[in-house]
């Protein structure tokens, strides 16, 4: 018990640097642009949190990611590299919205079967890659990448074509959804709204499913295939299954994006999530509690970056420097742990000849 205690804090305190690091090294950008890097931490940090109002669209940025991410986590602790979870989204999105316009049903079974209809679109999107490198060994890196692409096209089809809204003057957009299937906000004229708790049950889902059989065979994925065989699980029907509950994850991610924020389906609807998705999902550890709070680390960047923007004559593409920032050390990260490691063990040898 103190051994995971310790080694959660460990995490915690490796994330706590990589974030210090990016914001010292996005300081020198910011001085180099002539302002204050304090002031304009100060402006972006009480632009994400210095009232109810702003901390609501904190919120609003966090959901989606923090969901996102824990589905892109399921895949990666299998080491299935699953960089679609945009398009994912895309189609859960779509099939979402099928339901609210164009099932003829009462309006509380059109909000129970939006959810899952969502859900099987990303799942089903994410199939398809999963079969692809079941059956023919292609690399999912590469295949959930192009469809994130013919996601893209798909749903450019959709709001221009079939699902356009009658009259919308070529606009890219489908018909609004009705009211009495919108999700309720939080409080009177914010628009963080009940999606928050679909977030914390499905945070409390992936921390049970960590401690499950299925999320022991997950791990044991990780490990490669023929650990899983040698163990008595079917590996091929293990990646189908492990990639199918990733891309769910980012299915739900479009549900709540079209019924809870803008209301119908729209053209380039949660655009580089997928990405920020992977970021949060490495910064955590691949942990639900460090994806909690790399979430929450990233949303406040965004929420606060636009009104470092507005305030200061600091661009905002000092933020998605941040961001990169963040990737790079992440990256780099496994190699400074070896080469301390491999420190530590040499002095632990002359120590023991002395």
């Amino acid at each position: 018990m103190v051994r995971k205690v310790f080694g959660r804090l460990s995490i915690f305190i490796q994330t706590i640097t990589v974030i210090l690091l990016a914001l010292i090294v996005g300081a020198i950008f910011i001085a180099l642009a002539n302002e204050n890097p304090l002031e304009c931490y100060g402006v972006l940090f009480r632009g994400a949190l210095g009232s109810a109002a702003r901390f609501s669209e904190v919120l609003v940025k966090m959901v989606p990611l923090l969901v996102m991410a824990l589905g892109v986590s399921v895949a990666f602790r299998a080491k299935l590299w699953n960089i679609g979870a945009e398009g994912q989204m895309i189609v859960g999105a779509i099939a979402a919205t099928f339901v609210g316009l164009y099932l003829p049903l009462p309006p509380f079974m059109q909000m129970i079967l939006a959810p899952i209809f969502g859900m099987i679109g990303g799942a089903a999107w994410a199939f398809i890659a999963g079969w692809l490198k079941v059956r023919f060994n292609a690399n999912e890196v590469i295949t959930t990448m192009m469809l994130n692409y013919v996601a893209v096209y798909l749903l450019a089809y959709m709001v221009y074509g079939p699902m356009q809204e009658p009259g919308g003057y070529n606009y890219p957009q489908s018909s609004s959804l009705a009211e009495s299937l919108q999700l309720s906000p939080l409080a009177s004229g914010a628009r963080v709204n009940s999606s928050v708790f679909v977030a914390i049950v499905l945070l409390i889902l992936v921390s049970i499913f960590w401690r499950s059989r299925m999320g022991y065979t997950v791990d044991l994925l990780g490990q490669g295939t023929k650990v899983v065989n040698y163990a008595g699980y079917n590996a091929k029907n293990m990646i189908l299954r492990t990639m199918m509950i990733s891309g769910a994850f980012a299915g739900v991610v479009g549900w709540i994006e079209v019924y809870g924020i803008h209301f119908r389906l729209i053209e380039g609807i949660g655009s580089g999530y997928g990405d920020l998705a992977v970021v949060i999902a490495l910064l955590g550890n691949l942990t639900p509690l460090g994806i909690l709070f790399s979430s929450f680390v990233i949303s406040v960047l965004l929420a606060g970056g636009a009104t470092m923007q507005r305030m200061t004559t600091v661009p905002y593409s000092i933020v998605d420097i941040i961001q990169g920032l963040v990737i790079v050390l992440l990256i780099t990260r496994p190699v400074v742990e070896k080469i301390l490691v491999s420190r530590k063990e040499k002095r632990a040898n002359v120590a023991r000849n002395i």
